[in-house]
């Protein structure tokens, strides 16, 4: 009987450990970050992905983003520090650029939320 027992609270715990350990998860994942261009496409994208713009210059830039969702739901947010930039929904396909204040050197955040999205993310900057 404890045997029993024992297998079964283990089974239980296995199941509740694997479920909220892995909320992030995507297939065919394909996609790059480096300095100025940050890029990906994918497959069930579900959780976030949070890259910092790599810029060392002070002075203003320009960012450009695109995103295409063919099914899920899918975000965008643009961050400088605590303070929101940019943030929207992705409905099929969205292009825009903003010009950004960084005369103070400050640190800036583009990220991506999702749940069971298809799609891809371009993201550039100079």
């Amino acid at each position: 009987m404890n045997l029993l027992l024992t297998i079964i609270v283990q089974s239980y715990l296995y199941v509740l450990l694997t479920f909220f350990q892995f909320p992030n998860y995507t297939k065919h994942w394909n996609g790059g970050d480096r300095p100025g261009h940050t890029f990906a496409s994918f497959e069930d994208f579900n959780g976030k992905q949070d890259f910092k713009v790599q810029r060392n210059a002070k002075g203003d830039f320009s960012l450009v983003y695109s995103a295409e969702l063919k099914k899920g739901k899918l975000s965008i947010e643009i961050k400088k520090g605590s303070a929101t930039i940019v943030q929207r929904d992705v409905n099929g396909s969205v292009a825009d650029s903003i010009k950004l204040d960084n005369s103070k050197g400050e640190k800036y955040h583009v990220t991506f939320r999702a749940k069971h999205a298809e799609g891809k993310f371009d993201v550039k900057y100079n």
